[in-house]
């Protein structure tokens, strides 16, 4: 029930952002579920994200995103499940998902302090898709998965990610809904006279 939990807040502090809009949650309907799971190059397993959406503004206007949620109070294995998370992501860029402009990982709780600034690096999304690379290229020999492995993409889907840490806090901080509400109003009247 967390992971419901924190998905949903996630999804209603991105859209509190007013840069995002259209956001779904994989558990809102058969339809969303199926729009967010892909399934591995090999080993005959699917993968869900989160949540999906649009959104919406210079430099993002109607780029796709996809996110993996953790409503954690503590590290805990996050950095295990990020490396998966990467693996993910790239072999959704590899399959040009439609959601696939943007890879957001929406946490409560920092993990990997020490090495934080370089998580969204080229370096980090090549060493967890060799660790993930029985799935992503069917072989768990590290020189034949280095040589199958694409560093331009790995290097665009680093350049895709996103690190957000959110806090109790900082979600009481979204407009209020009076202001949203005038906000989104005018968004969606300017959107029409495009």
């Amino acid at each position: 029930m967390k992971g419901f939990s924190g998905a949903r807040r996630a999804k209603q502090w991105l859209e509190g952002t007013m840069r995002i809009f259209g956001a779904y949650a994989n558990t809102d309907s058969e339809s969303c579920g199926r729009r967010l799971t892909l399934a591995w190059p090999y080993g005959g397993r699917t993968f869900s994200f989160d949540l999906g959406g649009a959104m919406r503004g210079d430099p993002y206007q109607n780029d796709m995103f996809c996110a993996e949620v953790k409503n954690y109070a503590q590290p805990s294995d996050q950095g295990t499940q990020f490396d998966e998370f990467l693996a993910k992501c790239y072999v959704a860029a590899q399959a040009q998902h439609h959601l696939s402009d943007h890879f957001m990982w929406i946490t409560w709780a920092p993990f990997r302090a020490n090495s934080w600034s370089t998580l969204n690096s080229p370096d980090q999304v090549e060493t967890a898709v060799l660790q993930h690379s029985s799935r992503v290229f069917g072989t768990s020999d590290p020189e034949e998965a280095r040589k199958l492995l694409d560093g331009e993409l790995a290097q665009s889907v680093a350049a895709r990610l996103w690190l957000i840490v959110l806090s109790d806090k900082q979600e009481t901080l979204l407009p209020l809904k009076d202001w949203a509400a005038i906000v989104a109003a005018e968004l969606t009247r300017r959107e029409g006279s495009w």
